[in-house]
């Protein structure tokens, strides 16, 4: 597996040179080499407050001043986890500006060759059961806790937690938004949908 943009954009920050295609394990050796050192990674931290660079759309580092970053004092109570969190909502409650995580219009929804997964409770039945429903009709259904680009669709069960609906995501939700916002997918669609496109298929 290569390495991941925020890991590129790290060893950039500290002016490490890297091959095309390093490793994420070589460039996390590399990583956990400069943080071997405190002041390293309170830099990397100041980098962070000063940009608010949590994102992994690109390996670049985003446009700063030197003299504003060495000069920065980290409030007591920052922490990179908790401002990555914020960062990730915000994005997050940008793209559903009317609450709904749903694709608007919601997609025609292919089974052949794609790629499900669901969260939250179904009034179809359990998990297990909306897999088979989507392997008998070609498609698969991984059984993985964390959304991946390879995933097309994300269903969200009817009998869920109602929490989204005020913009409490939970992991998957918020994950595939912010994978939907990047590289177009998965789609996000209701059970509703998910079922209706079955009695079709």
């Amino acid at each position: 597996m290569t390495a991941t943009n925020r890991q590129r954009k790290l060893l950039r920050f500290f002016g490490i040179k890297f091959a095309h295609n390093i490793s994420s394990g070589a460039a996390g050796w590399e990583i956990g080499s400069i943080f071997n050192d405190p002041q390293n990674e309170l830099a990397w931290n100041k980098y962070l407050c000063l940009t608010r660079d949590f994102s992994n759309d690109t390996d670049q580092l985003a446009i700063f001043d030197r003299a504003a970053l060495d000069s920065l004092e980290l409030p007591d109570d920052w922490s990179a986890s908790a401002a990555a969190s914020q960062y990730r909502a915000d994005i997050v409650a940008s793209e559903v500006p009317d609450g709904s995580p749903f694709d608007s219009p919601e997609p025609e929804v292919e089974f052949q060759g794609k790629s499900f997964m669901f969260t939250g409770k179904f009034t179809f039945g359990d998990r297990s059961a909306c897999q088979g429903a989507v392997e008998s009709l070609g498609g698969t259904a991984p059984d993985t806790k964390t959304v991946v680009p390879e995933i097309d669709y994300l269903v969200i069960g009817t009998d869920g937690s109602k929490a989204w609906k005020m913009g409490a995501y939970g992991n998957k939700i918020e994950k595939a938004i912010l994978l939907r916002r990047e590289r177009g997918t998965p789609a996000i669609i209701s059970e509703n949908h998910w079922t209706q496109a079955m009695q079709k298929g």
